[in-house]
């Protein structure tokens, strides 16, 4: 039996992935909050924003190790990051990071 390697012990806040399974799929995030082995908590800025973040399986994700390290330190600071920041953020990452990766399909590039 074949185990995935995106399990939640590899996801840091602030990193990205992208969804694998739903009617978001294909749809980029970051991590904002892990709530336990199984789940967490996901932002995209536009139709997740950090007022109202996506509880997402971890099984259903696709992790890349790209992180955003100044906005997990402000996360877990308590700090109001912005929703556009998080679009800039999650834009630049698709670009450098995903580029023309399969397991995307439907992410507008």
């Amino acid at each position: 039996m074949v185990q995935e390697s995106n399990v939640v012990s590899n996801a840091v806040v602030g990193q990205l992935a992208v969804s694998k399974r739903g009617r978001d799929r294909g749809v980029p995030y970051l991590v904002l909050e892990i709530i336990d082995d199984a789940f967490i908590y996901l932002v995209n800025g536009d139709r997740r924003r950090i007022e109202n973040p996506k509880r997402k399986n971890v099984k259903h994700l696709q992790f890349y190790p790209a992180v955003a390290e100044h906005l997990a330190q402000q996360w877990e600071a308590g700090q109001q990051v912005g929703n556009v920041e998080v679009r800039k953020v999650i834009a630049g990452f698709m670009q450098t990071v995903v580029g023309n990766d399969s397991d995307t399909r439907g992410v507008e590039k």
